[in-house]
């Protein structure tokens, strides 16, 4: 088994910083010099994050770190750093370990020498490592999983939702049925006001009603009275 160690400023004929990217979906550089037997390419463009322009692929070829060939580099003019693509060299049957000080590339032959060292395997779909929380964690125990929110945050989607209780406000953070609901539990010890006087119960005094007008987009409310002829 061979393990190739890649650690930034460790190399000689690299100077500037380069970083190994999870997100990224090919190892890309902003010099062109670092490129081997590059090629031309006008085909493809990246985007970037943050908002940032994207660049134009130009050229692809292969940068080579210690033992480790990395193949069919993007050269993109725009870019700022190197970005080698943790997704392409999993691609080329590699492996990469993370630690909190390291990162380790590993051969294709490598194998694990104790299974019961594995904590968690996550599968790999449409260029994604995603795990699905309720298939893993019992239904009882997926609460310790969601941040809780502060009294104030309950209180005020308590409001903007129109006055539902927690138990819905929780029933709709976990279907996702809300648009821009945080994902937190919601539960708030204060009492609301407008709530204990909607729950009292009086007799009537006259044939007049209030019309109550919600609107879900900004969180307004109107008042209108209604009177019974």
């Amino acid at each position: 088994m061979s393990l190739i160690h890649v650690q930034g400023h460790s190399h000689k004929q690299l100077e500037d910083q380069r970083y190994f990217d999870s997100g990224c979906s090919w190892h890309m550089t902003e010099n062109i010099s670092y490129l081997t037997n590059f090629k031309e390419f006008d085909e493809e463009y990246v985007a970037f994050g943050g908002g940032a322009k994207g660049g134009k692929i130009t050229y692809k070829g292969i940068i080579r770190i210690g033992k480790l060939d990395f193949e069919d580099v993007c050269f993109v003019k725009e870019l700022k750093f190197n970005l080698f693509s943790v997704l392409q060299m999993c691609d080329k049957k590699n492996s990469a370990l993370f630690t909190d000080t390291e990162c380790f590339v590993l051969s294709f032959d490598f194998k694990l020498a104790d299974e019961s060292h594995v904590l968690l395997k996550v599968p790999r779909k449409n260029n994604m490592y995603s795990v699905d929380i309720k298939n893993i964690v019992p239904k009882k125990d997926l609460t310790c999983l969601v941040a809780k929110a502060k009294n104030d945050e309950s209180m005020l989607w308590h409001r903007r939702l129109g006055h539902i209780n927690f138990k819905n406000i929780n029933k709709l953070v976990k279907d996702n049925l809300v648009r821009g609901l945080p994902s937190k539990c919601f539960d708030s010890d204060q009492t609301c006001i407008a709530c204990l006087k909607g729950s009292n119960t009086k007799s009537p005094s006259s044939l007049k009603f209030r019309t109550l007008l919600l609107n879900n987009y900004s969180c307004c409310i109107w008042t209108y009275l209604v009177l019974l002829l």
